[in-house]
């Protein structure tokens, strides 16, 4: 792995205080990252230090970056080559020197009350190592945000790998992340996903009633419109490794028959695509309940697989 240093390297912390690590990782968005960084710059919470890793960018990125770096409290590392969203965020915490450890996308935003309502959660919850709020979801002018409708508690015996309800702002201890093995470079997309399964496992979760984060949507995000695919594909890779992480533990795990679910979904993930057109407009899954409701006696072999279908929706 090689990156090259630049300035304001050294931090000072605070040892009163809750001190953030605040990680962004950019490739490729100088037309957001000003918006990002400036909405750092305006917490109302001053122990905060920004590590932006830039991942050879080819717009002027780093033009905008170096703009920022009177300011000591922001540094940029500029890797050597291209090592993906998740090398990007490996390489920012490892340079971390705060207590939490929070992300930051390059093309969103965070409410200027983020780190202080971060800040007093940890302070009154030491219990928790991970801990994370609800988000607004924008058009790529960050116009008519939305509050998103997944993101929420956890349910008894239940983890994110049931359900994803862990989203952005996630902010988590220093102390519970060097507890996994981190960020993975081989985990292209879905990266969110892979160091929320891991984080579960080692320590207990938070969820703040409250948006503290703005998510753009633009069409141009890893996980957006272009490449939905590979997003999959990557979230069932991070699935399949928790899975097995967690095989003969106690942590609560997906059954082998959910984890094959998974890898059939995966593999006919275009077929799906095509069935949920045609379920749509067929009302394909309103149909199947009709049946199931009207006929409760029906063979449970034939019953499984309306379910399946229906699950495909």
């Amino acid at each position: 792995m090689g990156f090259t240093f630049t300035r304001n390297m050294k931090s000072n912390i605070n040892s009163n205080h809750i001190t953030f690590s605040v990680l962004m990782a950019n490739y490729n968005n100088a037309d957001f990252l000003e918006e990002a960084i400036n909405s750092v710059l305006s917490q109302t919470y001053p122990h905060w230090e920004l590590i932006i890793v830039d991942d050879i960018s080819t717009d002027n990125s780093i033009e905008i970056i170096n703009s920022f770096l009177k300011d000591n409290r922001i540094k940029l590392i500029i890797h050597e080559t291209n090592m993906g969203y998740g090398g990007a965020l490996k390489t920012a915490a490892d340079n971390s020197s705060n207590d939490v450890l929070a992300i930051l996308d390059s093309d969103d935003v965070l409410h200027k009350n983020a780190l202080e309502v971060m800040a007093s959660a940890f302070t009154h919850n030491p219990e928790f190592g991970f801990i994370y709020s609800m988000y607004w979801q924008c058009d790529s002018d960050l116009n008519h945000p939305k509050i998103v409708k997944f993101v929420g508690e956890i349910k008894p015996n239940k983890t994110n790998l049931h359900e994803i309800k862990a989203s952005h702002f996630k902010a988590f201890r220093k102390d519970a992340y060097k507890q996994t093995k981190g960020f993975d470079p081989n985990q292209k997309k879905a990266v969110d996903k892979d160091i929320i399964f891991k984080l579960e496992e080692v320590t207990k979760l938070k969820f703040v009633n409250i948006p503290l984060y703005y998510y753009r949507w633009h069409g141009k995000g890893i996980s957006q419109e272009k490449g939905r695919f590979e997003a999959e594909f990557y979230h069932y890779l991070a699935k399949l490794k928790a899975y097995k992480r967690r095989v003969n533990t106690e942590i609560p795990n997906l059954t082998i028959k959910q984890i094959y679910f998974e890898y059939y979904r995966i593999t006919f993930f275009k077929l799906t695509h095509f069935l949920k057109f045609f379920y749509n407009i067929f009302r394909v899954s309103k149909l199947i309940d009709n049946i199931l409701n009207k006929f409760p006696l029906i063979p449970i072999g034939f019953k499984e697989k309306l379910i399946f279908l229906k699950k495909l929706n």
